[in-house]
């Protein structure tokens, strides 16, 4: 079911605790367009676009894009609440609503370099939206990696004009659960680029600068796996633009 909301402010973090590796590690990341995915497990409408979504995590998938799935929390009952979801992506999802003079909300919802995206199910849609995204094709840039305990510092020299904004998140991959409320009460779903934390926006000044930032690691068990991306962002609507992602350093 198709479902919206009228904006509002919500506001809370996300808190994550340790993950025990230590690890040091570089990765050259290019400059892809980045899809957002407004998505939640209680919405029914909602798993053929995870489903798609995770198609950017197969063999050439990506070196297309930077895909990162944000799970709102609209669709949370008393009962029951999506276990990936997070009232900052349902007022992150509201803010971009006004930013481009609306006050309605649905998911699922797909933007493709900041702009609101329908033709998802199209492969030829899609295409067609990655190539028109205008992504400048820079030399790749150098992400370093710093795993030690329960924290992880991210650095990279940056060129970013004066019109963007940066921001950092950390995904997860191959998550799954039984969804237990909602329109899709009883069946098992399967999620890949779950935002976990969506850090920002960073002032990185005009021209070259060298970013930095530390942040804690949530607790998982072996086997679980995260990435990181450096995002741009239209610096007044905060809409993502393009990003640089890299797997954690020994995930």
């Amino acid at each position: 079911m198709w479902m919206s909301r009228h904006t509002g402010v919500l506001c809370c973090a996300v808190l994550l605790s340790p993950l025990s590796h230590a690890g040091q590690c570089a990765s050259a990341a290019d400059w892809l367009p980045v899809i957002e995915l407004y998505t939640s497990e209680g919405c029914s409408s909602c798993p053929p676009a995870d489903a798609w979504l995770s198609t950017f995590a197969q063999p050439g998938g990506a070196q297309r894009a930077v895909a990162l799935a944000f799970h709102v929390d609209y669709w949370n009952s008393p009962g029951w609440r999506d276990p990936y979801s997070s009232p900052d992506h349902s007022a992150r999802q509201r803010r971009l609503a006004r930013a481009e003079g609306g006050s309605v909300v649905y998911t699922p919802q797909v933007r493709i370099a900041g702009a609101d995206f329908r033709g998802w199910r199209s492969t030829a849609s899609v295409d067609g939206a990655l190539a028109d995204a205008g992504i400048r094709r820079a030399a790749p840039i150098r992400i370093q990696q710093t795993v030690d305990g329960n924290q992880l510092r991210i650095s990279a020299a940056l060129d970013l004009p004066p019109s963007r904004a940066l921001y950092l998140a950390l995904y997860e991959m191959h998550l799954s659960s039984s969804v237990t409320g909602g329109e899709n009460t009883g069946r098992r779903l399967t999620h890949d680029f779950v935002v976990r934390q969506f850090i920002g926006p960073f002032n990185t000044g005009r021209g070259a600068t060298d970013f930095a930032h530390t942040l804690d690691l949530p607790a998982t068990p072996a086997g679980r796996r995260f990435g990181i991306a450096l995002v741009q962002a239209d610096a007044r609507s905060g809409a993502a633009l393009s990003a640089a992602a890299a797997p954690l350093c020994g995930s």
